[in-house]
């Protein structure tokens, strides 16, 4: 069966994802190196620092979970949710946009069914 939205909207989550994460590593590695005095001394880096860790995780899920949409869609599916989940709660809500397409790309790839299951007037 064709997975065609599925695999837009993944490739479209991913595209941002990783586009977050070199932004942010330019981001965090320029100010810490060029001007740190210009950074306020209530920045947490930390927390910076776990945001992007996330993203990395969210993107190696979602590249998990893209691979597996062919074979097994509904572990993809599964995958997806929750990675879109854990990464919505984890970073208060900075992957607002991944996560999203994440989630609409696991619900279509839970509410699918395969051809060969489908019940069409033949059977009925």
């Amino acid at each position: 069966m064709k997975r065609t939205a599925e695999i837009t909207l993944g490739i479209i989550a991913l595209a941002l994802q990783l586009l977050i994460i070199i932004l942010l590593v330019t981001f965090m590695a320029f100010f810490n190196f060029q001007f740190p005095e210009m950074l306020s001394t209530k920045f947490v880096p930390w927390y910076a620092w776990f945001v992007v860790a996330i993203h990395l995780v969210g993107f190696i899920f979602g590249v998990i979970a893209l691979i597996l949409l062919k074979d097994k869609p509904k572990t993809s599916g599964i995958v997806l949710v929750a990675t879109s989940i854990v990464m919505l709660i984890l970073t208060l809500g900075a992957t607002i946009i991944q996560s999203v397409l994440f989630i609409i790309s696991g619900i279509m790839c839970l509410a699918k069914n395969p051809a060969s299951k489908r019940l069409t007037s033949k059977h009925v």
